[in-house]
């Protein structure tokens, strides 16, 4: 249930509440709790303390189930995952069944885990359907493969030879289980898609070829093949009805509930952003580590940063943490979205409607989060003052921005007086955007109506509640008149300033460029700056509410054309369908390469620049004959076999064929058959990784795993005096119970997926062997071994198959996840020159007029957003992967210096911070183009003027593009920066706008949205140029730089290069 208490309830708040302390000053404000504009300021009184102490405490065991998370979503997933392999050992129980699968029977058990029936439905599709054809392919290429070794056989065996091995038939086995392994994982590192799949063919063709040394005749291969095949397609069977029929779950089920989660996300973003304001009306915003001495002369100390800085307060630790988790979230709903629209359904709201939500989703989340960035900008105005100690290696500062220590304490109470002004009128507009994101959950059936109490009926009959029919007007009631009150928050901040509108529009001359300004032109500028802030704020706020008015409306809209009214069949389009057919063959040039969005290209109205088309060969032209083309279709041959994913496949096939040699040769393939070693074989199938940390890992959790199941399959085993039907329960109950590790803890998902397959391969056998016998079950060669024997083994089989896979990871050279988060954080900031150029270019198009009609698809204004959002969405997925990448590194041995760890994470946030400010900066200049047509003489002046001054900056802003691509060829590739990097220069919008006009900065231009548009990109431009250079610093601090330079040392003869005795070296460390 949706909770009914506005945004500026906090749980601070209600300790403050409850003690004495604070007894008065609540007091005070009771009489609020009911505003004038009905809105109701609900959760804030006594009543609600007096119920929750009434409220019992829960006992100790409903405490533990909590923290647990067993809600009933988690029981029934873990039900509905235990299922399928739990009827796949009981129903082999059945003659029938035994006698189809003989000695195969345990496979289907198998085969069901690896299915993953608990998968959303369209997921498991895509997962069934690739399946199914790699299966069917495989059994193809087996059937060849056996015939070829067979004839191999043939017409090498003497007449009369009684002989049971061959060697020409185990060298062709050996050969086509190489060729197989080898393009079938190759297909598995280029496709994350192909993962599963690929897996299950992978243990269809070892066991097909690992066999086939022993089969002397055809119909031997073609019985064992037939006999794969229907296990394989009973398993996929048995998924299937579970994932269909067992508590089934659509994706956009899934996607549905990440909406309602987003909300609820939006909703505690709110909440932290209110309690952090509200905590900065008493703190000090300023307090960190001292500017010592050491630090100007370019040295410092890890004690100099012992003291807590403006981030490390709790208030700014939880707004960090709502910032991250709704960041993720967004990631996360963004790619589950495709499969969602992707699905047959029988519900109310279409692929459409799931895009125009999650668009305004977007659209309410970048200025929300816009808004949490005030703590960072309040750290750095602590930096250019000199009162705190910079984050990086070093910080740009105009002299107007220094001041002294003891002006500091001023400064801090000015802003805690201007936070306190804004409380109240800031309190009222996050209430009713908290209220209308209620209401949005509400009329989509996202959360239930909440249930009225039979004594708020009378208090609240005249006050409109999320939910209620008119309440988008209402809203937009609140929020209109919230931004008519600026200028009264204003008025009071100039009143503390001691100024008048007359004294704070008198600035002075502005000094030539470089030249020092006086005391009161720093003072001025000092003031603008606040200005600016309190209009970032406030902006940023407003942005907010409209664009969850726009989400209030929409979903009103939904509810009057009728869509919410009843369920209908939901088909995807044929064109959709095709989109994700080709999709899943076609490489996604999401990271690094060529294009963000290669339909794009070639667009005649709108130009994407050579970065966005292919990347062109320095050693070929383009081709323009067909023999040329047909040349370039065959160099793409070995470009294929030489990349790295091939040689993630041939490493996969060595270290498959360092297990399977065993097969293969005389005196040792009797002893894999009896050993079972195939299993060896497999494991290297399902834990065979391309980089390192995620190996050592993986060895460690899948041994791990298989020792586990090793003690409970003992345990289900003897526990019910090995009677069948008692096994097969306590099999369930334990498959049950390690669903909810897997469930919980996806991370270790290698080790449960172990050990829940070794658990049933185990148990299986030996029920498998009572049905049918030993005697048939020793036909094959394979001697039978009681669980107490059979257990060690496959645990002693998993060792070395996971030993064997780790050995090959690292062998020849290690790939290890350091070098992949290097790669990635590349690929990071050319994205981000990507975005940085659309932003420009979008900007640009606004003040210029050339968006066009944007409810036209075509049109410039909506080509330009589309790419936007698409490099953003992509931005948003890549940026966990930098984490995860960081976190797996830690497995990975050092062998020398350390790893740098700290210089990429500050790299990494300046590229979250770049994104949050590039994506502020396009969000909110669309008051620009909103307005660019207005006739009003001072609000087209002022735009002219505007489009003047950024027309000359773009030089500057061409630089900024150049620098990212620049540093993200550096990391990517590890060479140094170029000698004498020059960042680009501040924008000085101020100072290029006021000598323009000089009076275009007055403050009755205030109340205009393109003066508020224009503060949050003034602040935002300086904090991405700001971040620009602390991103050179630390990545010339990784990669270095290339310095020629030399220096006369000592005396005129002696001559020194700057690398000193490092020469050869070519760049500096």
């Amino acid at each position: 249930m949706a909770d009914d208490r506005p945004a500026t309830d906090s749980r601070v708040e209600k300790k403050e509440e409850s003690s004495p302390e604070r007894a008065t000053r609540n007091g005070e404000t009771n009489e609020e709790d009911i505003m004038g504009d009905g809105v109701s300021k609900r959760g804030t009184g006594e009543k609600e303390v007096v119920e929750e102490e009434r409220k019992p405490k829960p006992s100790k065991i409903k405490e533990i189930w909590g923290k647990a998370g067993l809600d009933a979503g988690t029981l029934m997933m873990m039900f509905k995952g235990s299922v399928a392999p739990t009827i796949a050992i009981a129903f082999f129980q059945a003659d029938s069944v035994a006698g189809t699968y003989t000695t195969l029977g345990y496979l289907v058990a198998i085969i069901s885990v690896i299915s993953m029936p608990i998968m959303p439905r369209a997921k498991f599709f895509q997962t069934l359907v690739l399946a199914v054809s790699g299966i069917c392919i495989g059994a193809a290429v087996a059937m060849l493969g056996l015939w070829s070794c067979i004839k191999a056989r043939e017409h090498t065996t003497a007449p009369g030879s009684t002989s049971t091995y061959n060697s020409s038939q185990s060298a062709v086995c050996a050969m086509w289980l190489f060729a197989n392994i080898w393009f079938a994982n190759l297909l598995r590192a280029k496709r994350p898609a192909l993962n599963l799949p690929v897996i299950m063919y992978s243990i269809f063709s070892n066991i097909a070829f690992t066999y086939g040394p022993l089969f002397p005749t055809l119909s031997r291969a073609e019985n064992l093949v037939k006999t794969m095949l229907q296990a394989f397609m009973t398993a996929f069977a048995l998924a299937t009805g579970v994932n269909l029929f067992v508590i089934p779950v659509s994706c956009r089920t899934v996607v549905f509930k990440e909406q309602a989660g987003y909300i609820q996300a939006l909703r505690g973003l709110l909440k932290a952003q209110t309690a952090y304001l509200q905590s900065l009306e008493e703190s000090d915003m300023f307090a960190g580590p001292p500017l010592s001495d050491s630090d100007t002369e370019g040295t410092s100390s890890v004690s100099d940063y012992a003291s807590p800085g403006p981030a490390q307060s709790p208030q700014a630790k939880a707004l960090m943490g709502a910032v991250a988790g709704l960041r993720g979230l967004h990631g996360k709903l963004y790619g589950d979205m495709a499969f969602a629209k992707r699905e047959v359904a029988w519900g109310k709201l279409c692929a459409k409607d799931i895009d125009t939500i999650f668009g305004l989703f977007r659209g309410v989340m970048i200025p929300l989060i816009g808004m949490s960035t005030i703590n960072d900008i309040f750290e750095r105005i602590g930096e250019r003052r000199g009162w705190i100690k910079p984050t990086g290696p070093k910080y740009r500062s105009e002299n107007w921005e220094h001041l002294p220590l003891e002006e500091k304490l001023e400064e801090k109470r000015l802003w805690n007086e201007v936070m306190k002004t804004l409380r109240e009128p800031f309190a009222v507009a996050a209430a009713t955007i908290d209220q209308g994101l209620e209401h949005t959950a509400i009329v989509l059936e996202l959360a239930p109506r909440p249930k009225k109490k039979s004594d708020d009926i009378e208090a609240t009959a005249n006050q409109l509640k999320p939910g209620d029919e008119g309440f988008a007007a209402h809203m937009q009631k609140v929020l209109d008149e919230f931004y008519s009150k600026r200028g009264i928050t204003l008025r009071k901040w100039a009143k503390e300033k001691g100024l008048s509108e007359e004294q704070f529009d008198a600035a002075g001359p502005l000094p030539p460029a470089g030249n020092a300004y006086t005391a009161d032109e720093a003072a001025h500028r000092r003031d603008q700056q606040q200005l600016y802030l309190i209009l970032f704020m406030e902006n940023l706020l407003y942005s907010a509410g409209l664009a969850v008015t726009e989400l209030v409306r929409y979903a009103d809209s939904k509810v009057e054309d009728g869509t919410m009214k009843k369920n209908r069949l939901i088909v995807p389009g044929a064109r959709r369908l095709k989109k994700w057919i080709l999709g899943i063959a076609k490489e996604d040039t999401a990271t690094d390469s060529s294009t963000p969005d290669a339909q794009e290209a070639g667009v005649h109205s709108v130009y994407m620049g050579s970065g966005y088309n292919p990347r062109l060969d320095p050693e070929h032209l383009p081709a323009k004959t067909a023999w040329q083309h047909f040349g370039n279709g065959l160099r793409t041959i070995p470009r294929f076999l030489g990349s790295e994913e091939s040689a993630f496949g041939f490493r996969v096939a060595c270290a498959t064929l360092t297990v399977g040699i065993v097969a293969f040769l005389k005196n040792t393939h009797v002893f894999f058959q009896e050993q079972r070693l195939v299993w060896a074989m497999i494991i290297i199938a399902i834990g065979m990784t391309m980089t390192s940390g995620q190996s050592i890992f993986g060895f460690v959790a899948r041994v791990g795993g298989t020792a586990v199941a090793m003690v409970s399959s003992f345990i289900i085993w003897y526990i019910v005096n090995q009677n069948t039907p008692g096994i097969i329960v306590f099999l369930w109950i334990f498959i049950f119970m390690e669903m909810y590790l897997f469930l919980k803890f996806p991370r270790f998902i290698p080790a449960w997926i172990v050990l829940i397959v070794t658990q049933v391969l185990i148990v299986g056998y030996e029920l498998q062997v009572r049905k049918i016998g030993i005697a048939v079950s020793t036909a094959s060669g394979q001697p039978y071994y009681p669980i107490y024997e059979l257990a060690p083994y496959r645990l002693a089989c998993v060792a070395g198959g996971s030993l064997v896979a780790f050995i090959w990871t690292f062998f020849p050279y290690p790939l290890t996840d350091r070098s992949w988060l290097r790669r990635d954080l590349g690929s990071t900031l050319y994205l981000l020159a990507n975005y940085y150029s659309a932003m420009h270019s979008t900007i640009q198009s606004r003040m210029h007029g050339t968006e066009g009609d944007m409810s036209l698809k075509s049109s410039p204004g909506r080509r330009l957003e589309k790419i936007r959002y698409k490099i953003f969405g992509k931005l948003l997925l890549l940026l966990p992967s930098l984490q995860q990448h960081a976190d797996w590194q830690k497995w990975e041995p050092t062998i020398g210096g350390k790893f740098p760890r700290a210089t990429y994470d500050a790299i990494t946030r300046s590229c979250i911070n770049i994104m949050n400010y590039l994506t502020l900066m396009s969000y909110t200049t669309k008051s620009w183009s909103r307005h660019s047509s207005d006739q009003a003489d001072t609000r087209s002046q002022w735009l002219r003027d505007l489009v003047t001054v950024m027309d000359s900056l773009e030089p500057a802003s061409h630089q900024v593009t150049s620098t990212l691509a620049l540093l993200s060829a550096s990391v990517t590739q590890g060479s140094a920066l170029p000698p004498f990097l020059s960042l680009p220069p501040p924008y000085n919008l101020t100072r290029r706008l006021e000598a323009l006009d000089k009076g275009i900065l007055d403050s009755r231009h205030i109340s205009e949205p393109a003066y508020s548009a224009y503060a949050v990109m003034q602040v935002a431009s300086s904090l991405v140029l700001d971040d620009l250079a602390r991103l050179v610093d630390n990545v010339k601090d990784l990669v270095g730089e290339t310095d020629f330079s030399f220096k006369v040392a000592g005396s005129e003869a002696t001559l020194m290069g700057s690398e000193g005795d490092n020469l050869g070296k070519g760049k500096r460390d």
